[in-house]
């Protein structure tokens, strides 16, 4: 969840509680499809947020922790996708996704950002250096690492975005706002074919905006756009967003379901449940979500819930996973000395070794 103020938390709650008055469903689904094969490679997809002035500078150190564990029994590859993403800088007062009081970002910033996605030894630049660092030790993956990039959000109503080949861009009009998405789009190919990265590899954009309100109509355009480059398209709604079961028919590739309940302690432990049932039906995969305030008791029960919940509907033995962890928090979990922080670590991460492990297995077997 990347919205946590009180109205949206708020409106959660009453979603949940309606829903669950209505919803009866108990254990797994028996329609319990996995997403399918040709949507994506990817098993465990990590949140970084990198870009904006307020986050980590993911050089390799920070990094590292997202790319393996090396415990005192042995070495082991933790998440197998990285989606790079930004929604706003709250230092210099911008945003790439509508809804968080900033200015809206225009071109200037939107190159910006692009730049920042691409600093040299940061982001992609460090997952290639930790694995090529890996790869001469003996160690390298049987999958290659997967990259997906955020697309800006291209605000319906915005006029002051800047100029396109000559032309002043209106995003009241459908086609200059395809027209961008499809521009950033190039320019982040550009840059990717200019770093001739040998160990990670792009598969594709994410949607950034999580509810395909407004902007449903442009979101095939893109999809058409992307597939004619080889590349896919991934969204994370939020929980109830508005044409969430329809993510398929929009030409997203892969839609991972958020629950949002980490964020309240008012929200009913049904309604993580309700979210897995949901998927499960729509074909979609989930987030486990936490961040920062984990060292606090009533969230760590929470990181158990989604553990326990998942585990009871089959998240963990059949459908992908993202995790958001708001920027930064699984570095600072792995740094820490607390033993119940530790615990969470070796617990999560277990899952997601076991997860990894199968997943080589199946494409070995290929």
């Amino acid at each position: 969840m990347k919205k946590t103020n009180l109205i949206i938390v708020t409106g959660l709650l009453i979603i949940c509680c309606s829903f669950l008055i209505s919803c009866k469903n108990t254990g797994v689904p028996e329609n319990k499809n996995i997403p399918d094969k040709e949507g994506s490679n990817i098993s465990d997809l990590v949140l970084i947020y990198h870009g904006s002035t307020h986050r980590p500078d993911w050089n390799t150190n920070q990094m590292k922790p997202y790319v393996y564990t090396d415990g005192e029994s042995s070495f082991h590859w933790l998440f197998d996708g990285f989606l790079f993403l930004e929604i706003f800088d709250n230092i210099k007062g911008y945003e790439w996704d509508p809804g968080f009081g900033y200015k809206t970002a225009a071109k200037e910033q939107w190159e910006w950002l692009l730049d920042r996605y691409f600093g040299q030894g940061k982001g992609p630049d460090a997952l290639e250096a930790i694995l090529d660092s890996l790869s001469m030790k003996g160690k390298t993956p049987v999958r290659a690492r997967k990259v997906i990039i955020s697309i800006p959000c291209p605000v319906q109503g915005f006029k002051e975005w800047g100029d396109l080949d000559g032309q002043k861009i209106d995003f009241n009009k459908a086609e200059d706002q395809i027209a961008v998405a499809c521009w950033f789009i190039d320019k982040t190919l550009d840059k990717w074919r200019k770093k001739n990265y040998k160990h990670i590899q792009l598969e594709g954009f994410y949607w950034v905006h999580e509810s395909a309100g407004k902007d449903y109509a442009i979101i095939p355009k893109v999809k058409e756009y992307l597939k004619e480059k080889d590349m896919k398209l991934y969204w994370i709604p939020y929980w109830k967003a508005e044409r969430a079961e329809q993510w398929s028919s929009l030409g997203f590739d892969l839609a991972y379901q958020q629950p949002n309940y980490f964020f309240s302690t008012k929200i009913p432990y049904q309604c993580l449940d309700d979210a897995c049932h949901f998927a499960n039906q729509h074909r979609m995969g989930m987030e486990m979500e936490f961040d920062n305030n984990i060292v606090k008791p009533e969230k760590r029960s929470r990181y158990y819930d989604y553990i326990k919940s998942f585990e009871a509907n089959g998240v963990w033995a059949s459908r992908q996973v993202a995790y958001y962890e708001g920027g930064g928090a699984w570095l600072k979990m792995s740094e820490s000395n607390d033993p119940e922080i530790k615990k969470m670590v070796k617990t999560l991460s277990d899952i997601i070794i076991v997860r990894q492990e199968m997943v080589d297995k199946n494409s070995i077997k290929k």
